[in-house]
């Protein structure tokens, strides 16, 4: 495929050198937004983090709270087994 030449004059570069004016500002403002950008990305997936670790101590508390009350449920479930059981081997 032919170009012409004003075609290849107004292809922009895909990295920020720029051989025609200051490259080292160019490259550390293209830096600075890059790491700008990063830090914003790592505030959010920190945030998000942070909600499902919330998230799942609380889970893991009511989860504890279901296991107290199962425990308790179950041993007043076997007293009055026994309860019933005594009675039984009392009565003529």
């Amino acid at each position: 495929m032919a170009t012409k030449s004003g075609d290849i004059n107004n292809m922009t570069p895909k990295n920020s050198y720029d051989p025609t004016g200051n490259s080292s500002n160019n490259v550390e403002e293209a830096d600075l937004q890059e790491i700008s950008a990063v830090n914003e990305s790592l505030d959010e997936l920190s945030n998000a983090l942070d909600f499902f670790e919330q998230r799942t101590d609380n889970i893991i508390e009511q989860l504890q709270q279901l296991l107290h009350s199962n425990r308790e449920i179950r041993q007043q479930l076997a007293m009055e087994k026994a309860e019933l059981k005594d009675f039984d081997m009392e009565e003529p």
